[in-house]
């Protein structure tokens, strides 16, 4: 029986929203929420979500509240107003209060975050660096992570400064996000053989700070990379060529996002002459496989396979 994480629970109740309708989904929601690791304020905002397009506003309003008031979550105003599995809601006043109130908190939130940078381990082995997906932060990626310092790695984990809501960031801005990878790697005690890595957005962020030579690295690691412009990216994999980088792409047989954008990117490095894995794993969605753990120390392995 397939493990209940946290990412599998949103992709599910996706999933069951698409095929079943809103109300289903909230139910498996309600149901399994409490049971994964994860943000807490995104499966808040599934709830209320799925709980006003299912007509039960006053549920809706209730669990909301919950989320800003108790909790002190936000989410983001663009959002708030255009949604329209909120459109139950919008009509209350009480809804509109909690909207204002993001609005206030968003506005101070992007006001005040910074790129961050979360270093696990002694900083004196050779760097695994990490990147979140979108939606997602450093703490939520470390846990995905941590197998590497038991392969004798110091892990790094960025954290981006573009906020979605409430412990939500992003890399909408790819520029940006390179630009911030590459301080953070100019910042660290021992860059030497370092390997970047990185789940979805994160992926595709690393490989652009790879193609645009902003630093150097020994191998990347990607878990379901999110590669929408990777045809465009074609030429500028010539800047890999002739540095012994080696390669190892992890994506799941089910993911509608990111499966395509792997196996392109694995043939373009293959005709590049670029050493390289892909890995795909069946039954497997949008979200890192069990044994994660295990194939991050295959991955390691294979990068450092001729040392």
């Amino acid at each position: 029986m397939k493990i209940m994480t946290y990412t599998h629970l949103l992709n599910e109740t996706i999933a069951i929203y698409d095929k079943s309708g809103s109300l289903k989904a909230y139910q498996f929601m309600k149901e399994n929420a409490d049971g994964v690791e994860g943000n807490k304020a995104q499966l808040y905002n599934f709830k209320y979500a799925l709980a006003a397009a299912s007509g039960l506003e006053k549920e809706a309003l209730a669990t909301m509240k919950e989320a800003v008031i108790d909790y002190g979550y936000w989410y983001a105003y663009d959002y708030l107003q255009s949604d329209e599995d909120l459109n139950s809601l919008r009509n209350y006043d009480e809804f509109k209060e909690l909207v204002a109130l993001c609005r206030d908190r968003e506005r101070e939130a992007k006001e005040a975050t910074s790129a961050e940078l979360i270093i696990e381990g002694d900083g004196e082995h050779p760097v695994l660096m990490a990147l979140h997906g979108d939606q997602e932060n450093a703490e939520m990626t470390k846990t995905a992570w941590l197998g590497a310092l038991k392969e004798g790695y110091t892990l790094a984990l960025p954290q981006s400064s573009q906020i979605q809501f409430s412990d939500a960031y992003e890399w909408e801005d790819v520029e940006q996000g390179v630009a911030e990878v590459s301080e953070h790697v100019q910042n660290l005690n021992n860059s030497k053989n370092m390997v970047i890595g990185g789940f979805s957005a994160g992926g595709r962020v690393a490989l652009k700070a790879l193609l645009d030579k902003r630093f150097s690295v020994k191998g990347f690691v990607f878990a379901a990379p999110w590669l929408p412009e990777v045809e465009e990216w074609r030429n500028a994999l010539d800047h890999l060529e002739g540095e012994g980088i080696r390669g190892y792409i992890i994506c799941g047989d089910q993911d509608e996002d990111c499966l395509e954008g792997s196996q392109k990117l694995s043939e373009l490095l293959k005709k590049k002459g670029i050493q390289h894995e892909l890995k795909i794993i069946k039954n497997l969605d949008h979200e890192y496989p069990e044994n994660f753990n295990e194939e991050l120390a295959s991955a390691l392995k294979y990068i450092n396979k001729d040392n």
